[in-house]
């Protein structure tokens, strides 16, 4: 496979990707994805976006769906909600390329920390989350 390209999805790319978008979430409709996508697109580039992987011939291989969110203290921060990628051989390739845009657009926008946005769907779990992601401090007297 040759390197994947990764740029902002624009409202051509809109129908075309949703096959992958079926892929990253099963239950959402035509409709709704376009209606998704068009907001995004329409929105300030500082809020978040919409990246599509394509191969050398221009295939959908990928999307990364991210936002830009400001937290309580420090500078912004990245989440990533949903990534998506699809190849034959190597779809960690693609998901490489789109993780490393993402965060070239993180530098630009200043972020200074990574989220990732997990479904609600496993609370004996989340502790455990939360625990692991390094955002947590915990201290004892003995």
């Amino acid at each position: 496979m040759s390197a994947a390209t990764v740029q902002p999805l624009s409202p051509e790319d809109i129908d075309e990707v949703y096959v992958l978008v079926r892929l990253g979430y099963a239950d959402l409709t035509l409709d709704d994805w376009r209606a998704m996508a068009t907001r995004q697109i329409a929105s300030p580039e500082s809020t978040g976006g919409i990246l599509i992987a394509r191969d050398g011939g221009r295939r959908p291989l990928g999307l990364l769906l991210y936002s830009i969110a400001p937290k309580f203290a420090g500078r912004p921060s990245l989440q990533v909600e949903r990534l998506i990628s699809f190849d034959l051989i190597d779809p960690q390739a693609v998901a490489d390329a789109m993780i490393g845009e993402v965060l070239k657009i993180a530098q630009i926008q200043d972020c200074d920390s990574l989220s990732l946005v997990r479904p609600m769907d496993a609370p004996p779990q989340a502790a455990a989350l939360v625990l692991a992601s390094g955002v947590s401090i915990l201290h004892r007297v003995f």
